[in-house]
């Protein structure tokens, strides 16, 4: 049944494509709804564009008039040449492969559709696109004879057409059974506007001149929204695992069998600071070549443990925690590798301060332990020392007391001497101690030292013994400079000093020198005596706190190279004792001290 108001002629294959029209508007403002997700708006773009084709042609098919029909035509392509465009750039999203669309293709392609609109439009002037046309007095469709730039849009549009089913047809085997309905529902959905066209181009159509084209398109459109309203595709596959890798903090790297990078997400990307661009389809030992031995085992290796890397981003060590699957094929082939990698800095930063934190604790308690050990020594050996020298100190004082009551000067003298020989037995015990509070807890500042000078200060502290023991002391010409700390180095020397008269010769004969080693750079302070010596075994316990050999006329409290060992040692050095015990030969008691400044390491 037909009506004819004006040039148009109203009919029901006219509101079929009205209504067609109107489905498609409706269809693409819905699926503005869903257009965060990954190419969804382009779905919309491309039904908003059959829409105008199926509206414009529905004027074409309804004008009764030539030029009325070729006029509306010509708007009819503004749809015709972008749907197929809109719906290859949907493809490439949904099929997570929007890495292809590069910036040249999202221009070029709709740059193409527009010179096709040029071409439609200026048709008048060049019959490239339609050579003539007429009106099927029958059915009031126009029938017409195709130029050369008509078969260009026929190319290019089921060449997109071909690329779109292409991109999608593979997710029927990625996709788990339960999604591979849906998939194939909208691979039906693509196919639906082709077999409209076929029917048209080739004049197929049980209406000939009708197309059909438009109106499959808003029934693919339709059956697109109602797999999306039944299924919630465009929610779940593949935006959720878009939605998913894009929002996980940690960096995932995909690897096909040939070791080039398929895919990334942004937080890899954040990782290595390249676009996905750069990356994706490169051989991974472009992306990474200092990496080369990891690649060679993703090479060899089928099964790869997790490991720890240490990378620098932005200037700073950060560690990575590296888990690496192989993914298979239905036969069991590998086919690539699935790599995640977790930022563990803060955790490893944590705890290797703790780790830190221990050691330090660790060693604390092995110093305090150590002091705890030394106080306990020293009570008994350091009590005993200042008992018998306070003792005799009283008991001087007492006979001192009576030999002035009783007005006999005869042994003042004696006593006087006496008195001040405990007194310095006293101080020197004291000294020691302090001398070991000092050197356990005080830091100090290396720095360049004048060993002769120090030398010649502890010879004065000691000038009493040299005296009394007629000791021959033979020095070096010349003393090399190394770094120390004086005050504490003149112990070192005093200590030496002493014991090499106290167990030297009689008289006792000290040579004193310096070895250069150039290897560890270092300078090592000797001084030789010509007493007895000392066994392998007293060289051992010799620099052992409190130990002291011919304890029967040799007085001290036994501290004395314990100090020069906690000395030497905290000055970045090391003592020891050279000897072969045999008498005249006597020791070479040494130090080594840092010919460079320690803290410039």
């Amino acid at each position: 049944m037909k009506h004819e108001i004006g040039t148009y002629l109203i009919s029901p294959l006219l509101l079929v494509l009205l209504f067609s029209g109107l489905a498609g508007l409706l269809i693409s403002f819905y699926l503005l709804k869903y257009r965060k997700n990954p190419g969804t708006l382009f779905l919309s773009l491309m039904q908003f564009s059959t829409a105008l084709w199926t509206f414009f042609y529905g004027l074409e098919y309804a004008a009764t008039e030539i030029d009325l029909k070729i006029f509306w035509s010509k708007f009819s392509y503004i749809g015709i040449v972008f749907a197929p465009v809109f719906f290859y750039f949907f493809s490439l999203h949904f099929a997570n492969k929007q890495h292809k669309l590069k910036r040249f293709i999202r221009y070029s392609l709709p740059a193409i559709a527009i010179l096709f609109m040029v071409g439609v439009a200026t048709n008048d002037y060049h019959h490239l696109h339609w050579q003539s046309y007429s009106i099927s007095t029958e059915y009031n469709t126009t029938i017409y004879q195709y130029g050369i730039l008509f078969w260009m849009v026929f190319a290019f549009n089921y060449f997109l057409l071909i690329l779109s089913i292409a991109n999608i047809i593979p997710l029927v085997f990625k996709f788990p059974e339960n999604f591979q309905m849906q998939i194939a529902l909208i691979i039906t959905a693509c196919i639906f506007p082709v077999i409209g066209n076929m029917m048209y181009v080739f004049d197929t159509s049980p209406i000939p001149g009708f197309d059909w084209t438009p109106i499959f398109f808003v029934l693919s459109g339709i059956m697109l929204s109602y797999i999306n309203i039944r299924y919630g595709t465009f929610d779940l596959i593949p935006f959720a695992r878009n939605k998913l890798l894009d929002t996980i903090p940690d960096g995932i790297l995909v690897i096909d069998k040939f070791l080039r990078v398929a895919d990334v997400n942004p937080a890899f990307l954040r990782l290595i600071r390249e676009p996905k661009e750069g990356i994706i389809g490169r051989p991974l030992i472009d992306v990474f070549p200092k990496r080369t031995s990891l690649i060679e085992q993703l090479s060899q290796m089928r099964e790869i443990p997790p490991m720890e890397l240490e990378t620098i981003i932005d200037g700073q060590n950060h560690f990575m925690d590296m888990r690496i699957s192989s993914l298979y094929d239905h036969q069991n082939n590998l086919s690539g590798r699935l790599v995640i990698f977790r930022d563990i800095t803060e955790k490893t930063v944590y705890e290797q301060t703790i780790s830190k934190a221990n050691k330090q604790l660790k060693q604390e308690i092995k110093e305090k332990e150590k002091l705890i050990s030394d106080l306990d020594a020293f009570d008994h050996t350091v009590a005993h020392d200042l008992n018998n020298v306070i003792g005799a100190i009283v008991t001087s004082t007492d006979l001192l007391q009576y030999e002035i009551d009783s007005k006999n000067h005869e042994n003042l003298e004696e006593i006087i001497s006496l008195i001040k020989l405990s007194a310095n037995k006293s101080f020197h015990v004291i000294k020691e101690l302090l001398t070991l509070a000092s050197v356990r807890q005080q830091d100090v500042r290396t720095e360049r030292i004048d060993m002769q000078k120090i030398f010649e200060e502890s010879e004065k502290r000691v000038e009493d013994m040299i005296k009394t023991s007629k000791a021959t002391i033979i020095k070096p010409d010349d003393w090399p400079s190394a770094y120390g700390y004086g005050p504490w180095i003149e112990e070192v020397w005093v200590n030496f000093l002493s014991n090499a008269i106290k167990y030297g010769g009689k008289p006792p004969v000290i040579e004193l020198g310096s070895t250069l080693f150039y290897s560890e750079k270092k300078i090592r302070y000797w001084i030789k005596d010509n007493g007895n010596g000392l066994t392998k075994d007293k060289q051992q316990k010799l620099f052992q706190k409190y130990e002291r050999f011919n304890q029967t006329h040799i007085e001290g409290t036994g501290l004395g190279l314990s100090i020069v060992k906690r000395i030497i040692e905290k000055l970045g050095g090391d003592v020891g004792v050279l000897s072969n015990a045999i008498p005249g030969e006597g020791c070479i008691f040494y130090f080594t001290l840092p010919q460079e400044d320690p803290s410039k390491k």
